[in-house]
């Protein structure tokens, strides 16, 4: 078997002269799908599409502090002013308005598993199908439960033009629906990816994808009674996934340019199917559209390489902490050495100058270049580029892949969960023989890091509030920070920090920190379901506030 390419079943029956041969393509009927093995294959391929990957125009960080799209791709400026209602929701990206793509999905993995007993299909091959086809339906309602708190549980096969008026099921149902499905596909797939198999669901991915569930079910918004049993839970789950055998990658940079052994799941890309990232977001002086703005919200989040925050507070004036040996006039120099892998700052140096978010720099608004694709933050991605692809102008395309779980999150999770069960940060028990501190410290002592550990003795609340500046810098762009704001319903952000920078007459520069107004109501915590939906369906309760 391939890597899987994910590409319509059209598109792929397309390179199979071999399927081709049976029957034009524009005759293959239903049934003829169900009586070919290669065609089923095809099928559960082309479902691989219902996991959406970020290298895109869009991602949801534009939706929390963490980035800022200037181009208000798929519109979710709407978001960030706080004028989106369950009307205009669909006009939105899929990201946000996941409803009705989702359940479009669901209803072709229930075909499929409607029609697969009785099709002429290998044994292992139609036990490994179903595997994944049930990692990517937990996938699916993972998804919409984070989006929408309780949602109907639908695995009944459905006629297009059926009527089924079906009410929400529970959060907690949805959980043990989700743990299931992922343990039952366990089963039927292999632990590992091989070299052959890249992109396809594992008995590892199904572990992780598990443990976040339950991760999230034990948090804050989904456990206001602080059960210590969804702690517990959560923890177990991740654990499993820590003993499965990956390793931290040696250059943090890298982890997120080639294939490693931190990967447990990831969607590859080719020649053929790759992406535009680079262009979506490299810096405007390479003729990038720099379309995704890293806040100073987040570069607030990077410690010196002492381990002191820069600040001792995060609403302007800002003041400086005398422990940390920040200086103000230098602000990007001794910091964590995820800062200078993730972000480019003024001064960075990429494909053979230096960046010049200054104004009047060639990356800055008034760049001769022009001003319509410049940062409004002063800050462009550096992690997920390819230093040696332009954004512009290549025929070259990167082919990196989009990483959905890394051993590191799962450091981190185990952190959270074991924390929040034995009650302190540097707890253990005979279960769990990591403390929260320890799993924290594997990730900064990864060897091109070396950050200083987090002390056993720290006191909860100064834990608490490193370990979230941990998760920000650690997985910056990963598609994380907009989940954990509304896990732990501390959203609450109204402003997304911005770094001005002049050049003064001696050449040197005036480094001054501004801030942009977004809105927020604690209505968004949970995403309102499309009025349209409602509409159809009088069972279905919409969430509180929209």
């Amino acid at each position: 078997m391939k890597k899987i390419i994910y590409i319509l079943v059209a598109i792929l029956a397309l390179n199979s002269c071999d399927v081709l041969d049976m029957k034009p393509l524009d005759k293959v009927s239903d049934a003829d799908v169900w009586e070919d093995s290669a065609l089923i294959e095809l099928y559960v391929n082309a479902s691989y599409n219902s996991i959406n990957h970020e290298f895109s125009q869009h991602m949801l960080s534009d939706a929390s502090d963490e980035t800022y799209c200037i181009h208000n791709w798929a519109n979710f400026w709407v978001i960030q002013k706080g004028e989106m209602t369950s009307d205009n929701v669909t006009g939105i990206s899929e990201k946000i308005n996941y409803w009705k793509s989702a359940y479009s999905n669901i209803r072709t993995i229930n075909v499929f598993f409607d029609r697969i007993d009785d099709a002429p299909v290998e044994t292992d091959l139609k036990n490994r199908m179903k595997g994944e086809m049930k990692f990517i339906r937990a996938w699916i309602y993972a998804n919409l439960i984070w989006r929408y708190g309780d949602v109907p549980l639908i695995t009944d096969l459905f006629e297009l033009n059926q009527d089924y008026k079906v009410k929400r099921d529970s959060y907690s149902d949805c959980v043990d629906f989700i743990t299931k499905e992922l343990d039952e596909a366990m089963t039927w797939l292999p632990a590992k990816s091989s070299s052959e198999t890249l992109g396809r669901a594992t008995g590892d991915a199904c572990k992780a994808l598990k443990a976040r569930v339950l991760l999230y079910a034990a948090s804050e918004q989904n456990n206001p009674s602080h059960s210590k049993e969804k702690w517990e839970a959560a923890a177990e789950a991740t654990k499993a996934v820590l003993d499965a055998g990956y390793s931290l990658g040696n250059d943090y940079q890298s982890v997120f340019l080639e294939d490693n052994d931190e990967i447990i799941f990831a969607r590859y890309f080719t020649q053929a199917n790759s992406t535009d990232f680079m262009l979506f977001n490299g810096r405007n002086g390479s003729n990038g559209w720099t379309g995704e703005n890293p806040t100073q919200n987040l570069v607030n989040a990077y410690e010196m390489t002492n381990g002191e925050l820069p600040y001792l507070n995060e609403e302007l004036p800002l003041k400086i902490n005398p422990a940390s040996g920040y200086d103000e006039s230098n602000p990007y120099a001794g910091r964590d050495p995820r800062l200078d892998a993730s972000i480019l700052h003024d001064g960075s140096m990429w494909a053979g100058r230096e960046t010049e978010t200054w104004h009047g720099g060639l990356d800055s608004p008034e760049s001769s270049i022009g001003s319509w694709n410049a940062s409004k933050t002063a800050y462009a991605f550096k992690k997920f580029m390819v230093e040696s692809i332009p954004p512009s102008g290549s025929s070259v395309k990167p082919e990196n892949p989009w990483i959905f779980f890394r051993l590191a999150e799962f450091y981190l999770n185990y952190a959270e969960a074991i924390y929040r069960y034995l009650g302190a940060a540097g707890a253990t028990d005979n279960e769990f023989r990591m403390s929260a501190c320890a799993a924290i410290n594997k990730v900064r002592q990864r060897s091109d890091v070396q950050m200083p550990d987090f002390p056993d003795n720290i006191s909860n609340t100064e834990f608490w509030e490193r370990y979230k500046k941990e998760r920000m810098v650690e997985l910056a762009f990963e598609q994380h920070r907009f989940w954990d704001v509304r896990r732990w319903k501390e959203g609450g952000f109204t402003k997304i920090g911005r770094m001005q920078i002049t050049q003064k007459e001696d050449g040197n520069f005036l480094y001054e920190r501004t801030n942009k107004s977004l809105v927020w109501d604690d209505k968004m915590y949970f995403f309102p379901i499309p009025a349209s939906e409602m509409r159809k369906n009088p069972n279905l309760s919409q969430n509180p506030g929209w």
